[in-house]
């Protein structure tokens, strides 16, 4: 039978999109027919943008109350009754079911939570038994992945699968193979060659800062501090991604400033790495582990409570990265890392320790073994 895998994401945040897309990378390295979709699509469109749309506003305007619901998530978890989340999931699962089987395909890849109960849901049909996966995208465990039942469990290290097992998972079904990234992050560019083909002098220090899902006014206020407090060889590039309103505002507020310049949408993402001194970015799981396999200095600020705070003190424990738990602490690193070759040596061979930048061959090859 020809193999064909089904990869089920959410654009809950674009690290599970884009993990989702290096496995389909690797895949289609190796001729393997494979497809992308967002499983709450199969309730409706409608829903899919909603969710969408909620969990992206929470996360920018109000991370506290995104850290209080991780919280009572944990907490819910641990009474080991159906989660309100796979309940939800669970309802359009039919619906999934018909699509996987109309369309043979022969195993099913699920980068996100929902995916993971959706199929959990399908998976109690004693007849079907086409094999399905998870790839946690994250340095922790997450709520509600005790009361998924799948085939196995790609995690990022011995610590989760640890976690995982304490919390009923075989540990014979949870394999260690780190964060799926895409390959552009995997092909080391020197950094002369990097900033040549940006654009960037040789001469200065550069500071790159990722937006991510950080706030318009946490943002400005990053600025102000690393403007403040850059030493004159320093430069700082903001990737503000497709958030042209924050673009728009830092270049207003910045528009006289040579040491700042605002970066639109970009594919060159692991360019700028590799031009950077040092990276600041919260410490989502798929950018931070882009910037390690990128091997590039980082300082972590602005955590969501939740995982991003477990990541952030995962990397900050390996030497991987430094963890601010305020702008101005962030600014300190940041130029204490950009000024100091061998901490910032340190820290990259922590980098190249710890995190694989081959997980979405790895997962992949896993997979078809299985």
């Amino acid at each position: 039978m020809e193999r064909k895998i089904l990869i089920l994401s959410c654009s809950t945040g674009e690290g599970h999109n884009s993990a989702a897309n290096a496995l389909k990378t690797a895949l289609d390295e190796r001729d393997i027919l494979c497809e992308i979709a967002d499983p709450i699509a199969f309730q409706s469109d409608k829903m899919k943008n909603v969710v969408s749309s909620l969990y992206n506003n929470m996360i920018k305007r109000t991370p506290a109350i995104f850290g209080a619901v991780y919280k009572l998530g944990d907490m819910y978890s641990s009474t080991k009754l159906p989660s309100p989340i796979y309940w939800a999931n669970s309802k359009y699962a039919n619906n999934l079911k018909k699509y996987i089987l109309d369309n043979k395909f022969t195993s099913v890849i699920c980068t996100h939570l929902y995916g993971m109960e959706a199929m959990t849901a399908i998976k109690k049909d004693k007849y079907f038994d086409i094999p399905c996966y998870a790839v946690l995208t994250d340095y922790t465990s997450i709520p509600f992945i005790d009361e998924t039942k799948l085939d196995g469990y790609f995690v990022t290290h011995n610590e989760v699968k640890a976690t995982l097992n304490s919390r009923g998972i075989p540990a014979k079904n949870i394999y260690v193979t780190g964060i799926p990234v895409n390959s552009k992050f995997t092909e080391h560019i020197d950094k002369t060659v990097a900033r040549e083909r940006l654009n960037i002098s040789q001469e200065k220090k550069v500071f790159l800062i990722m937006t991510g899902g950080i706030g318009c006014e946490n943002m400005l206020g990053l600025c102000d501090d690393l403007i403040r407090n850059l030493a004159s060889d320093g430069v700082v590039y903001i990737l503000v991604g497709r958030n042209e309103a924050l673009k728009k505002e830092l270049d207003r507020k910045y528009y006289n400033n040579t040491k700042l310049k605002t970066v639109s949408f970009t594919r060159e993402v692991a360019q700028y790495m590799a031009a950077a001194d040092v990276m600041i970015s919260k410490p989502g799981g798929l950018s931070s582990t882009e910037a390690a396999v990128a091997n590039v200095p980082l300082v972590h600020v602005n955590a969501i409570p939740g995982c991003e705070t477990c990541n952030a003190k995962f990397f900050a424990r390996k030497g991987m990265s430094m963890y601010a738990h305020n702008n101005m602490e962030a600014v300190k690193f940041a130029n204490c890392i950009a000024h100091n070759k061998e901490k910032a040596d340190k820290m990259r061979a922590m980098q190249r320790k710890y995190v694989d930048p081959n997980a979405a061959k790895i997962i992949i090859e896993k997979v078809m073994d299985l």
